[in-house]
């Protein structure tokens, strides 16, 4: 990646437009401190990574000394892989609208934001997290790398490489995981806490059981003996009710039929209105018969008429068809005429030049004969050409074999020569596997150590923790006793609520019982005010006479008397409703107090299962430290020399070289025997290929080919072309002229058939004599007298029911008279029923006191049913806390097992991520110490050791950076901060494709001298980086750069860019 150009208009401190051209080397962007420059990076990342690149609000973006309306945007120009990329973002207008463009060599292949954004991801292969850490270091970086304390540069090199994040996930993961299997095992032990001894409660409660059962069998006894003296009741009842039920039918009877006399009256009336409508339509049929005999006549006249009809409209048909093909006919004539004289005048310019085309036919024949010659003759020049080619190459084979035989004999020579340098390498690998064994006893004690610190102040805090679960369960209270005084006020409203229950379904009763009584004054009451004094009383049959008004008197008082204990009833059965009401809500706040005390359980439970798990955890931790102190001591001394393994690894290193040299010429000389075969296989390649072209000349001279005769003969046959064309396309015409010679004499002929056929119809029309104007006068005519038709059959139709309705009436007539004699005999078996309504409400009054004795009794075995119910599924509860609390075993002892699981997964991350930065640590050192040798002559090692301190050689000795003067340890750190980039560079998708780094305020607040041996350090640097940006607000340093971009504040804050070139 290579940065063309920068522009900008309205990007935070810059207003208006600027743009900056970016060029190779080392350049300079110089200004005051906040005049803007790291904007400039800014900028370039919000190009290319757009909201993604900014921590600030997107409203804040925007230059805030430009108008709302003003749009803000950056443009960014690279190369990429050889292709020109172009990025636009922008912000337009007072709401900011974002927009995005991507252009690659000048096409447009991407718009909006989310496209433009997922194009770049695939292009640029790194996030901008990465892009920063890689191709961006700031004067914080330095200070980081040069840190004393180990352990901060340890965390920040982590952080640097990725390396913080990829650990941290990985232990969130754990720790997560932990804490949600220690709250697993603190939930299932605080339930299994809560469930306690249920084998005692499951005792008590199979004996309350089966005192239930038994109790509930006495009351099913009495509820049978109660159900069987109902059944009489209600055979009693079913024998008035049957009688009132008669009584009700033949009502209905009399009723009924009452309605059907109606109906037959309304239907003998119909029938004699329709009998008058007959007779009327007598007299119109007889006033219609003279237009109905005119329809006949006509009718007949246009039934002769009809044959004619048809026949002179097929002729008129035939007419016309045959008129139209004679005309056909002629115009086809004619064409056919003008065409046959224009092909005789054709046949006539063939002749003439039929000379021409015999000539042409024998100069093809002859060329035919010639081109076989001509294939011949190329055919055998390019056999030649191609064995010309193998003879050279052979040739060429021959002389690259003979060099490579005398190569492989140097190669021999050499081996022997380098032997004992092989030797040595072998000897000096085995003394650096032992050091390398001794070195990883050392860090495995380093480690060690670390691991019984961490582990010393992790069971420090969990003791801690356990102190502050024991204060918890203190604040939390006597739980038992608050559930025992719960259980009491329980029992109490429980006990108040039945007895509610069963004084609300007491007065239910004797609201039902006052109700229908009164009722049964009303109706009494509104009888006797029916009936007169002389009436007869329906009880007792006998006139009333002074008696009436005595009946009404006791009638009234049975029904105040009933209203007055109606209203005393439901002002009690109210007060009951209203208690009961009350019971429930002190029962529903009892239910959540409950609720909260359970959840308190609940939590007591986790809290001690918590606090087991600490202890337990601390134990672990103890026996951890042990363990960890065993092996220590079973590693033992170590005897590790790092000064004698550098220098065994540096000779090593370099008999490298030698050893590489050895391996592939013992490789080369193994195929000696071949090359020398191959030398041979050449040399007859080379043979052959002689002889074969001396063959093919001797043929060439053979065929006697002329390539001037062969052009002679072409030149006359595309002279002669353009007639022989000509003559082909009149010889295929010609043809047709027999044809149409015969075409013609045919068509004439049917001209005249069809002539002859047109005069015949013309005399057949005339014969038949058919006058189309008088038949269309009579079709008239019957088409007005058609409307009579129609009224004189509607006429027939409705005398052709005479009959019908006149038995209709009769029919009509008998029913009436049969059913006046149903209704006498209903009325008289209405009269001789013996129904009484007071008798009827005597048997219902005794079936409702028997229903209601039962009903008292089946609630009572509903209760106890209800009870019984109850106290099993409680023992079947417990039942089931037995089974769970044997399976919450389980699942603890499943869970404690994964716990130890996730801990051993704890210990191996952190132990993993330290290997992998060891690693790492050790390559970034040998590339710093690469670069550091590049830029300074001097200096060619440097060294991390196991507490992250930089260490440098010098004359074979490493001494920690603090050694060394100020300037060359901000170019140790940047020759460290420039290995780690290029580390990271190495490991992006597509390889290190970035040619460019930004170093942020890197000279510190070094002195002139050692700022230019820090410039000239960078310069250096442009075999690495072809673009290098270091920025910074020192401004004595402008003319020491290839490039300068100077960053001036303005007046009013805005900031503006001047670009200065070498």
């Amino acid at each position: 990646m290579r940065l063309n150009s920068l522009s900008m208009k309205n990007f935070k401190k810059y207003r208006g437009f600027v743009k900056v051209e970016f060029q190779d080397g080392l350049t300079g962007i110089l200004g005051g401190n906040g005049s803007g420059k790291s904007t400039i990076v800014e900028a370039i990342a919000w190009a290319l990574y757009g909201s993604r690149a900014s921590t600030v609000r997107r409203d804040f973006i925007k230059c805030s000394r430009a108008s709302e309306s003003d749009d803000l945007e950056v443009r960014l120009s690279l190369n990429v892989d050889g292709q020109e990329m172009t990025i636009l973002r922008a912000m337009r207008g007072k709401s900011l609208s974002p927009e995005a463009r991507l252009a690659i060599d000048g096409d447009l292949v991407a718009t909006g934001t989310r496209e433009v954004d997922a194009r770049l991801e695939e292009i640029l292969k790194i996030n901008f997290s990465d892009f920063m850490k890689t191709f961006y270091a700031r004067q914080k970086d330095l200070d980081n790398l040069i840190k004393d304390r180990g352990s901060e540069k340890r965390e920040y090199l982590l952080a640097l490489l990725g390396l913080d994040e990829v650990r941290e996930r990985a232990l969130v993961e754990i720790r997560s995981d932990l804490k949600e299997v220690e709250g697993e095992i603190g939930r299932i032990e605080g339930a299994m806490t809560e469930i306690g001894d249920v084998d005692e409660a499951i005792g008590l409660r199979e004996g309350e059981v089966a005192s239930l059962a038994e109790e509930l069998a006495r009351a099913r006894g009495l509820e049978s003996d109660l159900a069987s003296e109902l059944g009489k009741r209600l055979e009693e009842l079913e024998r008035e009710a049957e009688l009132r039920r008669s009584f009700e039918r033949l009502n209905e009877v009399v009723g009924r039929l009452r309605s059907d006399i109606e109906e037959r009256r309304r239907a003998i009336s119909i029938d004699e209105k329709r009998l008058e409508e007959i007779e009327e339509g007598r007299w119109r049929l007889f006033e219609l018969e003279p237009k109905l005999a005119r329809l006949t006549e006509t009718r007949g006249k246009l039934e002769e008429l009809e044959p004619k009809r048809s026949l002179h409209q097929e002729l008129l048909e035939k007419r016309v068809k045959i008129r139209a093909d004679r005309e056909n006919r002629v115009h086809a004539l004619s064409e056919v005429e003008k065409r046959l004289e224009r092909l005789l005048r054709e046949r006539s310019e063939m002749e003439a030049i039929r000379p021409t085309e015999e000539e042409y036919e024998v100069l093809l024949a002859n060329l035919e004969t010639i081109e076989g010659k001509r294939d011949r003759y190329h055919e055998l020049l390019s056999l030649a050409e191609r064995e010309r080619a193998r003879k050279e190459a052979a040739e060429e084979n021959v002389a690259r074999a003979e060099e490579a035989l005398k190569d492989l004999e140097r190669a021999k020579l050499r081996i022997a020569e380098i032997a004992p340098a092989v030797e040595r390498r072998r000897s000096l690998e085995e003394r650096i596997s032992r050091l390398e064994e001794e070195r990883t006893k050392q860090r495995r004690k380093s480690e060690l150590e670390e691991r019984a610190a961490a582990t010393r102040s992790k069971k420090d805090s969990l003791g801690a923790k356990a102190a502050s679960l024991d204060d918890e369960i203190s604040n939390l209270g006597d739980l038992e006793e608050r559930e025992a005084d719960l259980r009491e006020r329980e029992v109490g409203i429980d006990s108040l609520v039945g007895d509610l229950e069963e004084k609300l379904a007491g007065l239910n009763l004797r609201l039902e019982v006052s109700r229908r009584e009164l009722s049964e004054a009303g109706e009494q009451r509104a009888k006797i005010e029916a009936l007169g004094e002389e009436s007869l009383c329906p009880t007792c049959e006998r006139p009333l006479a002074g008696q009436r008004h005595l009946l009404l008197e006791k009638y009234m008082r049975e029904a105040k008397a009933a209203e007055e204990r109606i209203s005393s009833f439901e002002d009690l059965r109210e007060e009951a409703l209203s208690r009961l009401h009350e019971a429930a809500k002190s029962r529903e706040a009892i239910k959540n107090e409950f609720a909260i005390l359970s959840e308190l359980r609940s939590r007591r439970g986790e809290i001690l299962a918590e606090k087991r798990g600490l202890v337990a955890r601390t134990l672990e931790l103890k026996a951890e430290i042990e363990a960890i102190g065993a092996e220590m001591g079973a590693i033992g001394p170590v005897d590790f020399d790092p000064d004698r393994f550098e220098r065994l690894v540096a000779e090593a290193k370099s008999l490298l070289p030698l050893v590489q040299e050895h391996d592939q010429l013992q490789v080369r000389i193994e195929e000696l025997p071949k090359k020398r075969a191959r030398l041979e296989e050449l040399a007859r390649a080379l043979e052959n290929a002689i002889g074969n072209l001396k063959d093919l000349a001797d043929k060439m001279e053979d065929l006697d080919y002329s390539e001037d005769l062969r052009l002679q003969v072409r030149e006359r046959i595309s002279a002669l072309r353009p007639d022989h064309q000509t003559f082909s396309a009149l010889v295929q015409r010609v043809r047709e002229i027999p044809d149409l010679e015969e075409a013609t004499i045919r068509v004439e002929a049917e001209v005249e058939r069809l002539k002859i056929d047109e005069k015949m119809i013309d005399c057949e029309i005339e014969k038949l004599g058919f006058n189309p104007t008088e038949y269309q006068r009579l079709a008239d005519e019957v088409r007005a007298l058609g409307k009579a038709e129609e009224v004189a059959t509607e006429i027939k139709i409705a005398m052709g029911s005479e009959g019908e309705v006149r038995r209709h009436l009769e029919e009509s007539m008998e029913a009436r008279s049969r059913l006046e004699a149903e209704i006498s005999d209903a009325e008289g078996r209405l009269s001789s029923l013996n129904f009484s309504e007071e008798r009827y409400s005597k048997a219902l009054t005794s079936r409702e006191e028997a229903a209601h004795r039962l009903e008292e009794a089946r609630k009572r075995a509903s209760d106890l049913t209800v009870r019984l119910g109850v106290a099993e599924a409680d023992l079947e509860r417990l039942r089931g806390e037995a089974s769970r609390k044997e399976e919450l075993d389980r699942k603890v002892a499943e869970r404690r097992r994964r716990a130890q699981v996730i801990e051993t997964t704890r210990s191996l991350t952190n132990r993993f991520m330290d290997q992998i930065l060891v690693r790492i640590r050790n390559e970034i050192a040998v590339e710093a110490g690469r670069i550091l040798r590049e830029v300074t002559g001097k200096y060619g090692r440097i060294s991390i050791d196991d507490d992250f301190n930089i260490l440098v050689e010098d004359e074979g000795e490493f001494f920690p950076i603090s050694r060394y003067s100020g300037g060359e340890i901000d170019m140790i750190a940047v020759s460290v901060r420039v290995a780690i980039s290029e580390y990271l560079m190495r490991f992006s998708k597509d390889g290190p494709s970035y040619s460019f780094l930004i170093l942020d305020e890197v000279f510190g607040s070094q002195d002139v001298e050692h700022r230019e041996s820090m410039i000239n350090m960078l310069r250096s640097l442009d075999d690495r980086f072809p673009q290098i940006f270091a920025i910074s607000h020192i401004g004595e340093v402008q003319g020491q750069f290839d490039n300068s971009i100077l960053v001036v504040e303005e007046d009013d804050g805005s900031s503006r860019i001047e670009v200065e070139l070498r």
